[in-house]
């Protein structure tokens, strides 16, 4: 169920639990190794997937430091709501 992100930076951070578990980095070092294989379609489907999981691992680190601003972000606006909260004699 989705969560909207607002300034409460308790659930700015349920949001983004579930990717903040996730260990990118170790995707970088995955790759496929098809021995001594000659077969060019092999080597070339290698090389793909090589890449792809580079890419792959590079979105997702992405998208971690993307998501990782949202609870810094709840508490700027909950900051934000208190001296608006203030001025309106709230």
């Amino acid at each position: 169920m989705p969560t909207n992100i607002s300034s409460d930076p308790v659930l700015a951070q349920e949001a983004i639990a579930e990717l903040t578990g996730i260990n990118a980095a170790s995707f970088t070092n995955q790759t496929v190794d098809i021995g001594t294989s000659n077969i060019t379609a092999m080597q070339t489907g290698r090389d793909v997937n090589n890449q792809m999981m580079a890419n792959v691992s590079n979105f997702v680190q992405a998208v971690l430091a993307q998501a990782n601003k949202f609870p810094e972000l709840a508490v700027r606006m909950e900051a934000n709501d208190k001296q608006d909260a203030q001025n309106f004699g709230g």
